[in-house]
């Protein structure tokens, strides 16, 4: 990152993102921190969160349940242990408010979701994602607006949902938001989802 850099949050970064997902390289973009400590306030409690979650050693706690229904939505199927750590060394993750939260509850501000622009169009142009998938809406729809409209995509209950597109390195970045997979997550309806956005031109 540059020394001037506004990302407080580094994201992880998987050993073979630019190999991807089906060539895909794909950044998955959750909402905020929650910070029970001052000292838990560090640049890596990002890479922390998932070096945990890929420890066999660790103990299972329930935050872990919502990035396991994340990751059968991406690969279409339960995985095993070796999948699991296959599976988050194919992407970055990243999240995109750059203020810890006090409270496991604890929403973010309309401030702190402008605040973070800049670190967020930060990590488009040094990772180049061909696409970023958003947990759930409230974080997508306060997104920056700079880009365009994307195309609809049909999903597989028939309902359509917008994309949005941003620009980095002179190509297309899809951003598509899925539900917040931390509950009511049914991930084979969202691994169609996910397989038609990863499609798009």
């Amino acid at each position: 990152m540059r020394s001037e850099s506004h990302i407080h949050f580094l994201p992880w970064i998987g050993k073979k993102y630019c190999e991807g997902i089906g060539g895909k390289k794909i950044l998955v973009l959750g909402e905020s921190h929650y910070c029970a400590k001052p000292e838990d306030d560090t640049p890596f409690v990002t890479r922390k969160v998932i070096e945990n979650l890929l420890d066999p050693e660790a103990e299972h706690e329930n935050y872990k349940n919502t990035y396991t229904k994340f990751e059968r939505a991406l690969a279409g199927k339960v995985l095993d242990w070796q999948g699991k750590v296959d599976l988050w060394n194919s992407v970055i993750f990243y999240n995109f408010v750059q203020r810890p939260m006090t409270g496991p509850r604890i929403s973010p501000e309309p401030g702190d979701f402008k605040d973070s622009y800049a670190a967020f169009f930060e990590v488009l142009e040094e990772y180049r994602p061909d696409c970023v998938i958003v947990w759930g809406k409230r974080l997508y729809n306060n997104l920056p607006q700079k880009g365009c409209q994307g195309p609809d995509l049909q999903l597989p209950d028939g309902t359509f949902q917008e994309t949005w597109i941003y620009m980095s390195g002179g190509k297309k970045v899809h951003v598509m938001p899925i539900l917040h997979p931390s509950s009511g997550f049914s991930w084979d309806f969202w691994h169609e989802a996910i397989r038609r956005c990863l499609v798009l031109k």
